[in-house]
């Protein structure tokens, strides 16, 4: 009966008990290998980090990565073409039809430059500081004849507006012309206090670029295409402050605040706002240069579409995916040195300052604005602010329209951003954006409440992916 009752071995001869036993032997070998391995591979990373440091030249683990992703990307590129690239010569094809037909005309040449040296000389303003190798470079770019062809107008509109204002003006300008045949960009800076007849008394300070600026910017579309003279302009991107302080914090910049601070400052430069509107030229075409590359292929797609509902534009992704591939097929920016040109608007005569948007001149800048200006770099409590405001919309819950008004404006223009506090600005905004997706729903609104959370998600993926970070 005993021998019925016993547990049968194993077809292998070992009973159940004692295989258990000898798995944990193999479980902790297989661990401790597994330790080996990690550790090993720490001591050689160390290792080359270390001798990466002490030889020059010698390529550390960091360039390592950088050349693994590179590759990782090439392969993306190569496969999202493969797939896409019927698309995306439909798209192209449709950019070159809406490019419009501009005759060869030397327009960087203003009315004053076209003046004899004689009465130059008699002019009030004169060369303020001179050329450094950079600003010489840049300046026989901007000397080249701008390219004839089809063109295509694109600009870009600093907005100047309060948190929860309404009424917005034209803070900054930069018109943007690409030419697809060529892969051609030119960036042409317009100060904001640049006269235009807007019907204003001449005796008023009124008549200015700045104040062009209407809901759909149509007027001043039509404005800015008569002082730059490069033909009509029917696209447009805006960018509001806390956006701007957001595209400096996905950047990848050390400091955003400090960094948005430099570009949009003109006190203590000589040259005033033409200057600011330079300097502003020369951080987008630096950044147009180093980051192009990321706007091609599957992650471009990804940029580019939430990139389009986090700014307020008239562009469409099939447009803006078909002038990519455009420059890109072209070999843009690589195919030729002037690439990426900055201009003047014609009629401005100054020489102005080269000034790249590097810690060393935000610094120098900034310290030499507080200490000469006074001005204080200590920013509002925004974050007292929007809470104040949400609160006030929480008890408005049974009046959907009330909190639609207490709120839209502040969506739209991401008010949050100016909140350095991640932890805190997620809170609000997901608070916010919550609040009037309720709002909008309550009303019917369904298409309203869904693009504020299309916008909130490409902001999510914008500010957490790092996708274009960069430690300048």
């Amino acid at each position: 009966m005993s021998s019925d009752s016993a547990t049968p071995p194993k077809q292998d001869g070992t009973q159940p008990g004692n295989a258990d036993r000898m798995e944990e032997p193999r479980k902790r070998s297989c661990l401790l290998r597994l330790f080996r391995v990690l550790f090993w591979t720490v001591v050689v990373v160390l290792f080359w980090w270390m001798a990466a440091s002490m030889v020059p030249g010698l390529p550390g683990p960091p360039d390592a990565v950088h050349t693994a992703l590179r590759g990782v990307k090439t392969a993306s590129d190569a496969v999202y073409l493969w797939i896409e690239e019927e698309r995306l010569e439909r798209a192209a094809e449709r950019v070159r039809d809406a490019a419009v037909e501009r005759d060869t005309v030397d327009t960087i040449r203003s009315d004053i430059e076209k003046l004899s040296a004689e009465r130059r000389s008699l002019l009030p303003m004169r060369p303020l500081i001179e050329d450094s190798v950079l600003h010489e470079q840049l300046r026989n770019i901007s000397r080249t004849p701008p390219i004839g062809g089809r063109l295509i107008n694109v600009i870009i509109i600093g907005i100047d507006s309060r948190l929860s204002a309404r009424d917005a003006r034209a803070d900054a300008l930069h018109l943007v012309t690409v030419n697809p045949d060529s892969a051609v960009v030119e960036i042409m800076s317009i100060p904001r206090d640049t006269y235009v007849d807007l019907g204003y008394p001449d005796t008023t300070t009124f008549n200015i670029i700045a104040n062009a600026k209407t809901t759909d910017n149509r007027w001043l579309m039509h404005k800015v295409a008569e002082v730059a003279k490069r033909g009509p302009v029917n696209y447009y991107v805006e960018v509001g402050f806390s956006q701007a302080m957001g595209i400096m914090e996905i950047l990848g910049y050390r400091d955003p605040v400090k960094t948005l601070q430099f570009l949009r400052t003109r006190r203590t430069l000589p040259g005033g706002d033409i200057q600011r509107a330079h300097n502003q030229a020369v951080f987008m075409r630096q950044n147009l240069i180093e980051k192009f590359p990321l706007l091609t292929g599957a992650t471009g797609d990804m940029i580019i579409t939430a990139a389009l509902n986090f700014l307020t534009t008239n562009l469409s992704r099939d447009f803006c995916l078909g002038l990519v591939f455009s420059l890109k097929q072209r070999g843009f920016p690589d195919h030729r040195p002037d690439a990426v040109r900055l201009r003047m608007l014609p009629g401005n005569n100054i020489r102005l300052k080269q000034m790249v948007a590097d810690s060393a001149t935000i610094h120098n800048t900034l310290a030499r604005v507080e200490s000469r200006v006074g001005e204080s770099n200590g920013a509002p409590d925004v974050a007292s602010y929007l809470r104040r405001v949400y609160t006030r919309a929480m008890k408005d819950s049974t009046h959907p329209g009330k909190i639609v008004y207490r709120l839209r404006r502040l969506n739209e223009q991401h008010a949050w951003l100016q909140v350095q506090d991640i932890r805190a600005r997620d809170g609000i905004r997901d608070t916010l954006t919550s609040l009037l997706v309720f709002a909008y729903r309550e009303l019917g609104q369904t298409e309203n409440a869904d693009a504020v959370l299309r916008a909130q998600k490409a902001e999510e993926l914008l500010m957490q992916q790092r996708i274009l970070q960069q430690e300048p």
